[in-house]
C-alpha cells in the first residue's frame, strides 16, 4: 500500500509542476524594479549542481506592456562562484501568474552573462546561490 501510495504522489507532483509551484516573493524595496514588477521564485524548482543553481521565476508586470505581456516564467540557471547567469527558457503570457495566451516564447540555452548590481537578477542569485547552507567550492 505504502509503494502505491507512493507512486500516486510522485504522479500527481509530475502533472501537478508547472500549475502548483511554490511562487516566492523577491522583496527588495530598495529596488528600482519593484516600481514596474514582481518578482518570484519557486523554491521548489530549485536544483543545485555543483556551484550552479537551476530555478524557475516569475515576473509579474504591473501593467500589461504594450506588446500585451502582463506576465514572463523563465528557467534561469546561476554560476554562484562567478556571478552569471544564463537563461534556459524564457515564456511570455498575456496574463498574471504565467497564465493566458503566450506572446512570445524562447527555449534556447542562452550565454552567460555578468550579474550586475541592481539588476533582477542579483535578486535572484542572492536568493537561490544562499538556498544552501554549505560554502560554494571552486
Amino acid at each position: 500500500m505504502r509503494t502505491v501510495a507512493a507512486l500516486v504522489l510522485s504522479v500527481a507532483s509530475a502533472w501537478c509542476a508547472p500549475a502548483c509551484a511554490q511562487w516566492v516573493p523577491i522583496i527588495r524595496e530598495s529596488d528600482v524594479f519593484a516600481r514596474r514588477f514582481s518578482l518570484y521564485i519557486d523554491a521548489g524548482s530549485i536544483v543545485r549542481h555543483g556551484e550552479r543553481v537551476t530555478v524557475r521565476v516569475l515576473l509579474n508586470m504591473r501593467e500589461r506592456t504594450e506588446d500585451g505581456i502582463s506576465s514572463v516564467v523563465a528557467v534561469d540557471e546561476y554560476d554562484c562562484l562567478n556571478d552569471r547567469m544564463r537563461s534556459r527558457s524564457v515564456v511570455s503570457h498575456a496574463e498574471r501568474d504565467g497564465k493566458g495566451r503566450v506572446v512570445r516564447e524562447f527555449r534556447a540555452l542562452g550565454a552567460w552573462v555578468p550579474v550586475e548590481p541592481g539588476k533582477i537578477n542579483e535578486a535572484v542569485l542572492e536568493n537561490v546561490c544562499d538556498f544552501y547552507p554549505n560554502r560554494w567550492s571552486e
